[in-house]
């Protein structure tokens, strides 16, 4: 059973005396989760996350998603802040019990983004921020690691276990089976990543990111998971907007990220369903199907994204061509470092061919 507020507050107290807590207010969670939070607010209006884990698997969320962010901490800087740990303790039940330092800001909304909000720009830095980590340093801290073949090996798995279901339409299995025999969609490098970077997870104060929490799944894997919450999305062109901003800061560019990352967000489906089917949950073993049934009939009538490879010039965003402005009396040349005035020479209009943008290297 979850503890009330009042009880998170005294817990509170009892590991960190000198505060004087005034109000707590709870602070909802998306489903049932193993740890239960409150909101405290001291005497000094400085506010305070007490959380408390409701069971063994709460136990390791908490654990991990501490020594995680100590590992962010030793890797480098971030644009946005981390929960910062003031007091923990065990209780006589065995459930940790923490308080953090409150990151202030509210959760994004991403389903009400748009390609044009200004958000978009500070979600690219904050991702190529988090990728651009040290991974030695997340080793050092023992974070899980993956390679790209692994990746590759364990996304086989799920598809492996989402067939076995009979509940999978052909057409999604050739596409996704497709995808996962295509070598040159893994070529990717593994990067520091958040693991979970969903709205419930993403805080924002005056159209900048201003924390990023649940840290539990931070790893070294493939940079394309932290951009699923946006493949998601019905709206493209906020993905494709979020993506090149991410492109902004960061000197690698994948070609094929969106690519991977809008076929893990069709996987998470299918394992969701695995799992409802596992859980005797019909219901939402209905909802999984129906939701595959829909992306089924995008890629039926074409409109889903491709999860073909691409080459590098065609990820990028489409090139503006401008007019060329030239001087009718005097052309000068380099030639050898030495300028030469070619005014006298006979010149004639010359018809620039267009291209494409896969034709501009």
């Amino acid at each position: 059973m979850a503890s009330s507020p009042l009880i998170l507050a005294a817990l509170a107290k009892s590991i960190l005396p000198s505060a004087k807590f005034k109000q707590v207010k709870r602070i909802p969670s998306e489903g049932r989760g193993p740890v239960n939070s409150a909101l405290l607010t001291d005497t000094d209006g400085i506010q305070y996350v007490v959380r408390e884990s409701r069971n063994a698997k709460g136990n390791i969320e908490l654990a991990t998603e501490t020594q995680a962010v100590r590992a962010l901490k030793a890797a480098g800087s971030l644009p946005f802040t981390l929960p910062n740990l003031v007091a923990e303790s065990t209780g006589p039940n065995g459930n940790t019990l923490q308080v953090l330092e409150f990151v202030y800001g509210a959760n994004i909304d991403f389903d009400g983004l748009r390609a044009t909000s200004p958000i978009i720009g500070s979600i690219g830095k904050s991702l190529a921020g988090i990728h651009s980590l040290r991974g030695d340093a997340i080793r050092e801290f023992g974070m899980p690691e993956y390679t790209a073949a692994e990746v590759r090996e364990s996304r086989l798995a799920e598809l492996d276990r989402a067939a076995a279901t009979g509940r999978i339409p052909a057409s999604l299995l050739q596409r996704w089976e497709s995808a996962l025999e295509d070598l040159d969609l893994f070529r990717f490098q593994p990067t520091v990543i958040h693991g979970n970077f969903v709205s419930a997870n993403v805080l924002e104060l005056g159209d900048e990111i201003s924390g990023v929490l649940g840290w539990s799944n931070l790893e070294i894997g493939d940079p394309a998971t932290d951009f699923i919450g946006f493949a998601t999305l019905p709206d493209p062109e906020v993905f494709d907007a979020v993506r090149f901003a991410y492109f902004e800061h960061r000197d690698d560019v994948d070609s094929n990220l969106a690519q991977r990352a809008t076929l893990y967000s069709e996987l998470v489906i299918a394992s969701y369903l695995v799992s409802c089917i596992s859980a005797n949950n019909e219901d939402e073993a209905q909802w999984a199907v129906s939701e595959l049934d829909s992306i089924a009939a995008t890629v039926e009538a074409g409109s889903a994204r491709s999860l073909s490879t691409i080459s590098f010039t065609s990820a990028l965003p489409a090139v503006e061509e401008l007019p060329i402005e030239t001087d009718s009396h005097v052309i000068v040349a380099e030639v050898a470092d030495e300028p030469v005035d070619v005014s006298d020479l006979k010149t004639r209009p010359i018809e620039l061919p267009s291209k494409s943008d896969d034709q501009l290297f």
